[in-house]
Formats: structure tokens, sequence, C-alpha cells
């Protein structure tokens, strides 16, 4: 008889390391911590730290994202998607190329705007693809 056919005894799935619970694993659950807003896990390479300059605060990123997103509302609200939505969308992927954290309740409110503005019918197809990947940027 061998040990997988055993019935006595702990079993042990070699499926997960061993350890917490899987709500604990990454902090809060399924890696969201309740206490921080922005992302459980720090990045793996710190880029701010290793700037030859000084960057804006956490105050002023997202005062300057707060922008866009005043600017995004106003224009989809409009239903000017063409020149407005795609304008503040190339502005706020340019935000998140810099590194900057996302909060992540604002994360979440973006990918169901950008969701939503994707499959939107009546919307030029290369708009429309614009929206499509912005949501998968946000959703990575």
């Amino acid at each position: 008889m061998s040990a997988l056919d055993a019935s006595s005894g702990i079993d042990i799935s070699r499926a997960t390391s061993p350890g917490g619970d899987w709500r604990q694993t990454n902090g809060g659950i399924n890696g969201y911590d309740v206490d921080k807003h922005s992302r459980s896990r720090p990045r793996t390479f710190p880029y701010f730290k290793y700037l030859p300059y000084e960057t804006e605060d956490q105050a002023e990123r997202e005062e300057n994202l707060n922008t866009c997103m005043k600017h995004l509302y106003i224009v989809v609200s409009a239903g000017d998607f063409a020149p407005g939505a795609v304008h503040w969308t190339r502005e706020i992927r340019g935000w998140l190329s810099l590194k900057f954290d996302l909060p992540r309740d604002t994360r979440i409110k973006l990918a169901k705007l950008y969701y939503e503005l994707a499959l939107a019918p009546g919307l030029d197809y290369l708009v429309a693809e614009r929206f499509a990947s912005m949501f998968m940027v946000l959703t990575k």
C-alpha cells in the first residue's frame, strides 16, 4: 500500500504552499488590504528611490489624476468621445506610464467605465478599440 492510498493521517496538498489561510496569503482578502487604498504588495523595483531628481509627492500626483478624472467625466457626460474622451484617456495612460500607483477604488471605477465605453453602440471602431485597450491596461 502506497502513501497515496493511505486514508489515515493528514492529507497534504502539493497544489498550494503551506502557510496561512488563502485569504491571508497576500494580506487581507485576495491581496486587498482594507486599510490601504493602493497596491497591497510593493513594486518589485523602487522606481522613485533611484531617480536622480525629486518627484512629486503623493498629494500632487493624486491632484493631477483628479484633474484628468474631472475632465474625463465632463467629456463623457457631454458625449464627446472622439476628440475629448480619447484625449483624457491618453492623459491618464501617460500618468500610469510614469509608474504612479492608481488608487484601487479609482482603478475599479475606471475599469468599469472603459468596459462600458468599449461596448457602447455607435462608436467609431478605432475609438472603441482605444477604450478596450485602456480597459485591458487597467485590469492587468
